[in-house]
């Protein structure tokens, strides 16, 4: 499970103006959340691309990380799961809109922060997060 690796930490100023546009667009049919395993994914990965552009641009400005590959998803969190994070990857979890609390194993995450994954993590609370996974070199 996550451990010390895992603090959350604040998203670049100019990332944070860009979650209202994200999360606006995650709430509409656009986004075509789907079930898969108990949990709600977004299924237009063209439309989540394009939306979630700018958010990942500022986001990789200034967060020093070297990924050979990058993916994206996003995921609406409304029980508790565990966000897995597969060999020789990471994941970012960024939460665009929260309902309440949210924790990452047992740390309140908030509007404006995120956690960077090196292993699962068990998530709880109500909110839509953006998921950017980057494949080690």
């Amino acid at each position: 499970m996550a451990g010390a690796n895992s603090e959350a930490m604040l998203l670049p100023s100019k990332a944070i103006s860009e979650l209202p546009k994200v999360a606006d667009w995650l709430q509409t049919s656009d986004a075509d959340f789907q079930t898969v395993n108990s949990i709600d994914i977004c299924r237009n990965a063209d439309g989540l691309a394009s939306t979630t552009a700018d958010l990942l641009k500022q986001f990789a400005a200034e967060v020093k990380s070297a990924p050979s590959q990058n993916r994206v998803t996003a995921i609406r969190f409304d029980q508790p799961a565990v966000v897995p994070v597969e060999k020789g990857w990471n994941v970012d979890l960024i939460p665009v809109h929260i309902v309440g609390t949210v924790m990452v194993e047992s740390q309140q995450l908030e509007l404006g922060s995120y956690v960077h994954l090196k292993r699962e993590a068990r998530v709880s609370g109500e909110f839509f997060a953006i998921l950017l996974l980057s494949q080690l070199s």
